[in-house]
């Protein structure tokens, strides 16, 4: 191709993506930059802000409190993002199999709880695992088991809320692999059965080859809903018992918000916005962005 055709392609192309990057620097680049901004000073909005340099970040990494809240992020992070990825994938790959009995009713009753707000999602499982009134203690008792105080417990009360993500979340992300299994060609696997390649062969050297967009998609939307969850610990457990289930996301909002210290809170705002760029730039260099079949 000649080098004038490409100029002018390469013109026409960033004329298209001219609207997406103006709308991205608004409403992404420019907020980053201005909250690392605000985390550099003892911020004022309505007076005098005071440069400070990087002391918010030392003061953070001096405090207990948000020290507790990285673990219980990273913590919670551990349970929730593998069991919302892998329940999506068992249940993609039982869908596409035709193993389960009433497929499209199992594939809609999974995806139905996505579509449920963060508060509803909150407050319905609370009342589920109340200890006194609560469907899955009493039901647990009815068994023989003596249900644990889920929502009370420090030991469990991170688990407990990384499991209703999963039943909340899981949902979604089975749609994006249910996409990826449908992109696969059934000639694949017809040649593989031919070959003496079993089910378990055909799952790791076949499908999750081809299924690389569809899990670095899925894992890095997962990996920011799990670093970034708030909504859900702030109605289930206002960060309780003490501050057992007190993540970053809500530390930053109680330093912003309570405490008024703004600049502290950018800073928080900003480790973890590292964090989960970091793990993403992991996740693209592992996964990337194609399948085998590109």
């Amino acid at each position: 191709m000649p080098k004038s055709k490409r100029n002018r392609n390469g013109a026409i192309a960033l004329l298209f993506l001219l609207p997406y990057l103006v709308l991205w620097g608004i409403f992404a680049f420019v907020p980053i930059v201005y909250g690392f901004f605000i985390s550099l000073h003892k911020w004022n909005p309505i007076g005098t802000s005071k440069f400070i340099g990087f002391q918010n970040y030392g003061d953070l990494f001096r405090n207990p409190r948000f020290v507790g809240a990285l673990w219980n992020t990273l913590i919670y992070a551990a349970w929730a993002i593998p069991l919302i990825l892998l329940v999506g994938l068992v249940f993609a790959l039982l869908l596409r199999r035709g193993q389960l009995p009433g497929g499209a009713a199992v594939e809609a009753a999974l995806f139905f709880p996505y579509l449920l707000n963060v508060s509803v999602v909150g407050i319905l499982w609370r009342f589920l695992l109340d200890p006194d009134v609560g469907i899955v203690p009493y039901y647990l008792r009815v068994v023989g088991v003596d249900p644990p105080n889920f929502l009370n417990s420090p030991m469990i009360v991170l688990p407990t809320i990384a499991v209703v993500s999963a039943w909340w979340l899981a949902g979604y992300r089975m749609i994006v692999f249910r996409a990826g299994l449908n992109a696969i060609p059934d000639d694949l696997y017809e040649a593989a059965s031919l070959d003496g390649a079993g089910s378990v062969r055909q799952f790791f050297f076949i499908t999750l080859p081809l299924m690389r967009p569809s899990i670095l998609f899925a894992a890095i939307l997962t990996l920011v809903a799990g670093m970034c969850m708030l909504g859900q610990v702030l109605v289930m457990t206002n960060g309780g018992p003490g501050t057992a289930s007190e993540v970053m996301a809500l530390f930053m909002y109680r330093t912003a918000f309570e405490s008024f210290n703004f600049g502290q809170a950018a800073a928080v705002g900003f480790i973890l916005f590292v964090i989960v760029f970091g793990v993403s730039l992991v996740l693209f260099r592992v996964l990337g962005l194609r399948s085998e079949l590109s």
